[in-house]
């Protein structure tokens, strides 16, 4: 552990960043108080493409693998990928929502994707070129050191199945069909 997400495409993906927020509304007059707490995963639905037996026996192997929600696996949205580059140029702490990137760093648009260690990130803010910071969601996950590379290029996080339970149909031309949900391995 952890395995290979398996390549063969995705069809249809669902990310959402849940958060641990506590809402506390008056029955009278409707005033609302909230309190952020610390807690934000990943969370995601998967839909893969239609599959030949051939092709499904890879996926197959893989979710029986996994072991249900013991088992991790590495994965990224394939959609989003960045040509920018940078490396962390100040050290930053776990749970720390803004990293400084060195002078040679390129420009960083606000909503590009990016990995630091095994976590999966969001800008939330944009830079250009040369030193600079960058909002960044959820909040750090470790502690990060100075000179850190940054990965833009197909970033990934840790995953795990969101149920022990996983299921997948074929029908009689032999066309698998795989759908299942996924939360960040934290």
């Amino acid at each position: 552990m952890p395995l290979a997400f398996p390549s063969v495409g995705i069809q249809n993906i669902e990310m959402r960043l849940k958060r641990a927020v506590a809402v506390s509304e008056s029955p009278f007059t409707y005033d609302v108080q909230t309190f952020l707490h610390q807690g934000a995963r990943w969370e995601a639905e998967i839909t893969l493409p239609p599959l030949t037996y051939e092709e499904a026996r890879s996926v197959e192997a893989f979710i029986i693998g996994l072991k249900g929600q013991s088992g991790t696996f590495t994965f990224g949205h394939p959609l989003h990928t960045s040509t920018a580059t940078g490396n962390v140029n100040a050290n930053a702490l776990i749970r720390a929502e803004e990293i400084s990137l060195g002078g040679s760093s390129t420009a960083v648009d606000a909503g590009t994707y990016l990995q630091l260690g095994d976590y999966l990130y969001i800008t939330t803010t944009s830079k250009t070129s040369g030193i600079g910071t960058i909002g960044i969601q959820p909040p750090l996950r470790t502690a990060v050191s100075s000179g850190t590379a940054v990965d833009f290029t197909l970033p990934k996080s840790l995953w795990r199945m969101a149920s022990n339970d996983v299921s997948w149909t074929n029908d009689a031309s032999s066309i698998y069909k795989f759908t299942f949900a996924i939360v960040e391995a934290l």
